[in-house]
């Protein structure tokens, strides 16, 4: 019976200093970026149009991902109502009532400013809707992160599911290529 109290003892203590030393442990992601990557899907298909929308940007004007715009197909002739709200979804942080294929990005993309001038960080949500060439309309919903550079940024080294806007396939409009680099080496 001393032996079982002696067992139990020691497991309580053991099981003790084992949470306390996992309890002790630096968090690795900030607060705003818990929710980035590998949460929602990046590509949507309708029948015959694509939809490619990164998960993750980083809008610091170094000329890589610094734009936050679905990647269509050629099938898709209009986006109407581009709309990107915060993670609670409660305020419009940037909206582009339409835009066509014909539009350059720095035209209709989001550049992660908020309407004050503040840059945005961290989870946001998004939606819109694409109308093909036979008028066929889909609502795209979502959501994404808008990534600052810096030393928190340095998680997504290594977070699996991130994926960028330069990973947009350029065989396939409208898809991922998971092949191509993110191209972010000042970032992280």
């Amino acid at each position: 019976m001393r032996q079982f109290f002696l067992l139990i003892t020691i497991l309580f203590i053991t099981s003790a200093q084992t949470c306390s030393s996992q309890d002790a442990q630096p968090q690795m992601d900030s607060k705003e970026y818990q929710s980035c990557c590998g949460t929602q899907p990046v590509e949507f298909t309708f029948s015959a149009k694509k939809v490619y929308m990164p998960n993750v940007f980083t809008p610091n004007r170094d000329g890589v991902n610094d734009y936050y715009a679905p990647n269509i197909n050629d099938v898709i002739t209009d986006v109407w109502g581009f709309t990107i709200y915060s993670a609670e979804g409660d305020t419009v942080i940037f909206q582009k009532p339409h835009f066509n294929t014909k539009m350059k990005l720095e035209e209709y993309g989001w550049n992660g400013l908020r309407p004050d001038g503040s840059q945005y960080k961290g989870l946001f949500k998004f939606k819109m809707r694409v109308d093909d060439k036979q008028a066929n309309k889909h609502v795209v919903t979502g959501q994404a992160c808008a990534i600052q550079c810096g030393p928190d940024a340095k998680i997504f080294q290594s977070k699996s599911g991130c994926f960028f806007p330069v990973q947009a396939s350029k065989g396939v409009s409208g898809t991922l290529d998971k092949s191509v680099s993110t191209l972010e080496k000042g970032c992280f």
